[in-house]
């Protein structure tokens, strides 16, 4: 049942069968999700459930899959149906995202069947019901998230390759095989391949998946042997090491030529487990031969085996309650920065040990060491960019707003400008075109605004259709002309394809008195925006004797 939640499970209340066909044929026998017994990568799974509308009004909300792998998907929402899939385009999907969304119109106290069938190796009976605003905030939060891990898996690689070439030292070099596998495995299975990549070849999708998941493996392995091989002996149980990452290899493409995609697909999940186990026994050995990077290599190895041991027991059946892409980031993450603090150490030593030969080398090193701090203060200072920036309309957020306030305080003693803008019946625009028009609405707005914003003046969103705008030195005189012509360019927006709709805004503003606190200043301010609405918005009121200023 809906009743406005922010988001919905539907596991409990949808129901499940298995067949060999796309076709239903009426004699299925549906089951619950705990019930279901276990299918066959060549048969198809369907599902179907009732949404309950117990809302008093419309509802608009999102029927999503999330972070699946399903070659064939076929959705059908009342009288609506989707054909899409990971064996299809990108533009075959209801809605641009890596999950599979897809928009539901449920009117009040009405219902809604939701029904479909899903074909492909890895299947996922998870289903849910979010409102739109809260989905898409999700998507950007889960898209920032995971463009912060692509940038520092691609600065790892990068910074690797260069200490590579510089160095000629091989742990460099496999750890930017290792991490550009990484890399491509995560943009892979989060789905921006099928988005940026080969949006219109879906056929790239399974190879794609295949051979980042073997180069994986394989690169880890030739990592782990380069990390604990040390320059005098040679690795304990090398020979094994290498014979064992060569039937992988083999196994792969046999597989590939002769056997079904999800054995090629399973069998590095199969090869790890033995895999980590060798590593523990060669690990074991060096150390009680005396080995010091055995013992760092082992704490270091921790975060990483244990993020990936719950991805893989995921993939072979095992239920977790655990975020398995939380988990994965953070184990990869905190080993590639204990392994990079390893690595550097252990080279360090070496190449002190060698200075008097090796000098010009150090001094290589050292121009590269420093290259990556500024690389990385330089990203630090974009983040912070980012952080003060609203990401829909452009203009400075909350935060940026409050900190030209506190540098108004500590360096000015003249008058403080404050306006608070409020857009007129956005609610009702909002409910008559949707979300999207309303955003729309906002970006237009912020792109009139944003001329006013130099060393003296801000104009930020302060928080859904709300927009402050402060101005130091201000007067009565200086201020209303300014809040006079962004009153005009507000009327004026017209948006593309809907030029029926019209934009108008309440604006009430003060210019702060001496030793007036800021509170008592942004109080006023309310105070006449909120007079500004009761005698019938679309006017400029001043929280003063003047009145209204028109």
């Amino acid at each position: 049942m809906w009743r406005g939640q922010e988001q919905l499970s539907l596991d409990d209340v949808a129901e499940f069968t298995v067949t060999t066909e796309a076709q239903l044929s009426g004699n299925e026998i549906w089951q619950s999700k705990d019930t279901l017994p276990a299918h066959h990568a060549n048969q198809y799974l369907h599902f179907r459930l009732t949404i309950d509308n117990q809302l008093d009004s419309d509802a608009d909300v999102r029927f999503i899959i999330p972070f699946p792998a399903i070659k064939q998907l076929t959705v059908k929402i009342g009288d609506a149906i989707w054909q899409t899939g990971d064996a299809l385009p990108f533009n075959t999907r209801a809605i641009e995202s890596p999950d599979y969304v897809f928009p539901v119109h449920i009117k009040a106290h009405t219902s809604v069947p939701i029904s479909g069938s899903m074909y492909g190796e890895i299947l996922r009976y998870q289903l849910l019901l979010a409102d739109p605003l809260i989905s898409e905030a999700q998507y950007r939060r889960a898209l920032f998230r995971d463009m912060l891990f692509f940038g520092a898996m691609t600065t790892l690689f990068v910074v690797s390759l260069i200490i590579f070439f510089a160095t000629r030292y091989p742990a460099y070099l496999a750890f930017a095989c290792f991490s550009f596998s990484v890399n491509g495995w995560f943009f892979r299975v989060l789905g921006y391949g099928f988005e940026t990549l080969w949006p219109n070849v879906p056929a790239i999708n399974d190879p794609s998946y295949g051979i980042l998941l073997y180069s994986i493996m394989l690169s880890s392995a030739w990592l782990n042997e380069t990390i604990l091989k040390r320059v005098d002996r040679p690795l304990k149980l090398q020979g094994l090491l290498r014979y064992y990452t060569f039937a992988l290899l083999v196994a792969g493409l046999f597989s590939s030529l002769f056997l079904p995609l999800n054995i090629t697909l399973i069998l590095p999940l199969l090869w790890f487990f033995p895999f980590i186990i060798l590593m523990f026994v060669i690990t074991y050995l060096e150390f009680k031969d005396g080995s010091i990077k055995a013992r760092w290599y082992a704490f270091s190895m921790i975060p990483i085996v244990t993020g990936a041991s719950v991805v893989v027991l995921a993939g072979l059946g095992w239920f977790l309650a655990i975020d398995l892409l939380l988990s994965m980031m953070t184990g990869i993450f905190l080993t590639c920065l204990m392994l990079t603090v390893m690595i550097s150490t252990y080279l360090i030593r070496l190449l002190q040990s060698q200075r008097d030969s090796e000098h010009k080398q150090a001094e290589k090193l050292e121009r590269l060491v420093k290259q990556r701090t500024q690389e990385l203060q330089a990203s630090n200072r974009k983040l912070n960019e980012l952080a003060s920036i609203d990401p829909l309309t452009a203009l400075p957020n909350r935060r940026s707003l409050d900190r030209f306030v506190d540098e108004w305080l500590s360096q000015s003693a003249l008058g403080l400008g404050i306006a608070i803008l409020d857009l007129d019946y956005f609610k009702r625009l909002n409910d008559t075109y949707g979300h999207d028009v309303g955003d729309l609405a906002l970006v237009e707005v912020g792109k009139a605004l944003q001329p006013l914003n130099d060393e003296n003046n801000i104009a930020g969103r302060f928080g859904g259709e709300e927009f402050a705008i402060f101005k130091h030195a201000a007067n009565e005189t200086n201020f209303y002309p300014v809040l006079q012509s962004v009153h005009q360019r507000i009327q004026q927006i017209r948006l593309v394809d809907y030029p029926d709709i019209s934009l108008s805004a309440s604006i009430g503003w003060v210019v702060s008195r001496p030793n007036e606190s800021i509170s008592d200043s942004f109080r006023r301010a309310d105070q006449a925006l909120y007079q500004a609405k009761s005698e019938g918005r679309n006017r400029i009121v001043c929280a003063s004797a003047q009145g209204e200023l028109t």
